[in-house]
């Protein structure tokens, strides 16, 4: 059985989703981690860092921020795999030599990423206000950011590859965001649930092969 340390914030941005249903198929024992109570990482296999609202972007990295960069520089240096989806993806980034900027507006989305790498074929859920120009080797990109790479056996994806549409609305709702900046992006995720999930389980199987 393989040991999964899952960092994350308490409240927000703290569903597993796709991945927590891959995580159980998998029988994989799950540690949660928060970040209003510590950032130290319990002893296990594999590291997957979530979103936050919270940002590492130049000029707009606070300490926490910072704090969490280290830790993932730490975990990476072993070689230890690591996914860092949307925000984890960020601080990775930053952790491995690469930069993240804040865009003029926040991007969301449901769309296709431009990948010759089959596992991140189809479509994702995106949702971010910072542009990753990543470190390592790139594996997908959109037209204004990087968006995921690889760095030994660690991976970002910008994507919010645990998303259902029940976790957008209830993410929406929660930061008050306008109707017509996420209903669209909500109604084609709620048509094809099953295939993003399917297409989730399908990176996660390649990402943690080894």
């Amino acid at each position: 059985m393989t040991s999964f340390a899952v960092l994350s914030h308490r409240d927000v941005a703290a569903e597993l989703g796709h991945i927590g249903t891959w995580l159980e198929s998998r029988d994989a024992r799950v540690t949660r981690v928060f970040r209003e109570d510590s950032l130290e990482l319990p002893d296990a296999d594999a590291l997957i860092v979530l979103g936050s609202p919270t940002s590492v972007a130049e000029g707009h990295c606070q300490a926490p921020a910072r704090r969490e960069i280290e830790l993932v520089a730490s975990w990476i240096a072993d070689d230890r795999p690591y996914l860092g989806v949307c925000f984890g993806a960020q601080a990775l980034a930053c952790a491995a030599g690469g930069s993240v900027r804040r865009m003029d507006e926040t991007f969301r989305a449901y769309t296709e990423v431009t990948t010759q790498q089959s596992s991140l074929g189809g479509r994702w859920a995106l949702w971010h206000e910072d542009a990753i120009s990543a470190p390592g080797r790139i594996v997908a990109a959109l037209p204004h950011a990087d968006a995921a790479f690889r760095v030994g056996r660690a991976w970002g994806v910008q994507p919010h590859v645990e998303f259902t549409s029940d976790i957008v609305e209830r993410l929406a709702r929660a930061f008050g965001v306008d109707d017509s900046a996420w209903r669209g992006m909500w109604e084609s995720l709620r048509d094809d649930e099953s295939g993003h999930e399917r297409r989730t389980h399908r990176l996660l199987d390649e990402i943690f092969a080894n």
